[in-house]
């Protein structure tokens, strides 16, 4: 009875020591970490551009340095659109346009001096730098619209600025005067005078404002210098 006991004591010991090997295997074998779930691309997920859409950004200063022979289409494209963008930040120039005696002298228009030197104060004021002259038959005139001037009797004068909207006002408040749209071109060019202002001009036979006309000459400070 003895020896059975020791015996099925040993055996218990051998069963108890084989667990605990292979319980301490176990922990000691390493666990890989489990892998991040791969990111599935869905129709909604927006798609990186490619690197020829950057090219436009570049490509105006490209062209200058190409031959046009070795300008790809993208490079082409975006110097012109270069060019044009360029041309459309030049000065803008408007006017109007009409007959010098109806200007200077009809009584519909006796407050146009002063409205003239009310601007230039309110300029001055506000430290704007003046942007309209007076143009004595402006050269333009014939060469750019000889439909446009065929509508004007002679002699003619421009008042031209670079403010549209001032312009379209003007216009409105001469009434009888034609308005140009010169687009964009140099200031010798808008302002290029082609004749001059008579010294006097012949009294109107009826004078209806409550006050003399201005004095000739008031308009010289209003011409390009």
């Amino acid at each position: 009875a003895n020896l059975n006991a020791f015996a099925t004591m040993s055996a218990a010991m051998r069963m108890s020591k084989n667990i605990s090997s292979a319980s301490s295997r176990r922990a000691a074998t390493p666990v890989p970490a489990p892998r991040p779930p791969v990111a599935m691309r869905t129709m909604a997920q927006p798609v990186a551009p490619v690197a020829m859409a950057a090219a436009p950004r570049h490509a105006a200063a490209t062209a200058a340095a190409l031959p046009s022979a070795r300008r790809s289409p993208v490079v082409a494209a975006a110097a012109a659109e270069a060019a044009t963008t360029q041309g459309a930040t030049a000065t803008q120039y408007y006017a109007v346009v009409a007959n010098m005696n109806f200007f200077f002298n009809d009584v519909q228009n006796e407050s146009i001096a002063e409205q003239l030197r009310e601007r230039v104060r309110f300029f001055k004021e506000i430290n704007r730098e003046i942007d309209f002259w007076l143009v004595p038959e402006p050269k333009w005139l014939d060469s750019k619209y000889p439909d446009l001037a065929k509508k004007v009797a002679r002699p003619c004068v421009a008042l031209v600025s670079t403010d549209k909207v001032w312009i379209t006002f003007m216009k409105t408040r001469l009434d009888r005067v034609l308005r140009i749209e010169l687009g964009a071109m140099e200031a010798s060019e808008a302002l290029a005078v082609g004749g001059e202002i008579p010294e006097k001009f012949e009294k109107p036979a009826k004078w209806t404002a409550p006050y003399s006309p201005y004095s000739a000459g008031w308009w010289n400070v209003f011409l390009p210098k």
